[in-house]
């Protein structure tokens, strides 16, 4: 017989999961997985979060969910979940992604607001000079005339200055560097006090009288000043400091005992954020939903890329059988020239490329070049292989249409001529390749998503789906 306390549990887990169902209900299923109403809404608020800029409503963005979802099923069908690259790849950016939970971000926050305050205290209410100034070093104090020598000197600038010229032209008569008055910044502390006990004193825009340092004489002009910044100012910079001091392996490892403590049970630090780790998808819905989306997204990436991309781009026959049966589609609204424009550095290499390509086809060229000509005489050679409309190509439009001055040959090339003929309309697919690719590949979507709505159940709860963005 059951003990109270089981039977209060019982009911308890019942009335949650009771409870579970009621506010996240099954919204459809596809080839028998749920799919919830909070992983469509997730899907489709992210795609449409503006319906002025052209969003859909929901009932128009299911079929292309729905669409999607038959993809994914076709995906783990052929067990692309089961390929060990994609089971690595999907652990790798899940960790990433899963970071930001397994640490706590308050220690993050206030390590860096500990760097902040500190630097800040650092610094002071005098904040940053921005100075420039003359320096004369003094390398041999023991050197008593060059002591005097430097001081005179300083002295000399002084006196130039007060007769109101710059410091730059002052500096171009005593033969400064004009390098030597950059400006630069202080802050507190950074420098000899006796060059800071003067240089703290100025105004903006004033300059001092010369002045004696360990370093030598000197003379600093004032710039600017501006005080320490904000919090938010700085935190970018002092949190790219932390990154590089690891600092979310610490504000892990307190979240680890944290999380210890919480679940009890005598959980090291390292075991508890296992299991922290563990449950994620479940504790946090918008982490669940992230996840489901990529998991989903890689597998309709190589699905699409096995039963689509791939053929539009490389089927050849399908390519060109695809053309033919649709020729009427594909005119061109003036004339082309189909074929080569070879450019060379004398009229005996121009020759030798019109003899490897002659009574070749077009689609042919490429690979005969390629295969004939050694490639140190690339350098004395140039081949444009292509269907061109007047515009495309300056010797085309001179030397097939009659039209223009010709182009510009490369250095050192004296001949250009073509290889090929002028064309009314596409005589191959490869004529409008890009094109009837594009094409073609839409057939082939067609197509499979047909053959997937034939293959695999789906059901709608349409209940449900007008509870969609519009429940409590």
């Amino acid at each position: 017989m059951k003990s109270l306390k089981n039977i209060f549990l019982s009911s308890l887990l019942f009335s949650a999961s009771a409870l579970a169902q009621v506010s996240d209900p099954v919204l459809m299923t596809v080839n028998g997985k749920e799919v919830k109403r909070s992983e469509f809404e997730y899907a489709y608020n992210k795609n449409n979060s503006n319906l002025v800029d052209g969003g859909q409503t929901v009932e128009d963005y299911l079929p292309m969910y729905i669409d999607f979802k038959l993809k994914v099923a076709e995906a783990e069908a052929l067990g692309f979940d089961t390929v060990a690259s994609f089971k690595e790849e999907y652990r790798k950016n899940r960790a990433v992604m899963a970071e930001d939970y397994l640490i706590d971000p308050s220690f993050v926050e206030k390590e860096a607001y500990r760097i902040y305050a500190k630097d800040s205290a650092t610094i002071g209410k005098d904040g940053f000079l921005k100075l420039s100034h003359i320096v004369l070093v003094a390398r041999q104090k023991e050197d008593k005339a060059l002591i005097a020598s430097l001081k005179a000197r300083i002295d000399s600038v002084y006196d130039k200055l007060q007769t109101g010229k710059t410091f730059e032209e002052v500096a171009v008569e005593f033969g400064i560097p004009a390098r030597a008055l950059a400006p630069f910044e202080i802050i507190r502390g950074q420098a000899y006090p006796e060059f800071e006990a003067v240089a703290f004193e100025l105004a903006d825009g004033e300059y001092s009288k010369p002045f004696e340092s360990p370093a030598g004489f000197h003379i600093v002009k004032r710039i600017s000043s501006r005080p320490f910044g904000s919090f938010e100012e700085y935190k970018p910079a002092i949190m790219d400091m932390l990154e590089q001091q690891n600092i979310r392996e610490k504000a892990r490892l307190v979240r680890g005992k944290q999380l210890a403590e919480e679940f009890g049970g005598g959980l090291t630090a390292s075991q508890a954020i296992e299991r922290e780790d563990s449950l994620l998808e479940s504790k946090y819905p918008e982490f669940g939903n992230l996840m489901r989306e990529y998991y989903d997204g890689l597998l309709f990436f190589e699905v699409s890329t096995h039963e689509v991309w791939n053929k539009a781009q490389n089927d050849v026959e399908g390519l060109e059988k695809f053309f033919k049966k649709n020729k009427k589609k594909y005119k061109f609204e003036t004339p082309r020239f189909r074929g080569a424009v070879i450019q060379a550095n004398t009229k005996s290499n121009l020759d030798n490329i019109k003899s490897m390509i002659a009574g070749k086809n077009v689609s042919e060229y490429k690979s005969v070049i390629d295969a004939n000509l050694p490639k140190d005489s690339m350098r004395n050679v140039r081949v444009e292989i292509g269907v061109f409309a007047i515009g495309d190509n300056a010797w085309v439009d001179k030397l097939a249409f009659g039209q223009g001055d010709g182009g510009k040959l490369r250095k050192d090339f004296t001949v250009v001529e073509l290889e090929g003929s002028i064309i009314e309309n596409p005589e191959s697919y490869v004529d409008v390749k890009g094109t009837v690719t594009n094409d073609y590949q839409k057939y082939l979507e067609e197509k499979w998503v047909k053959s997937l709505r034939k293959k695999y159940k789906v059901k709608v709860d349409k209940e449900v789906l007008k509870t969609v963005n519009n429940h409590d």
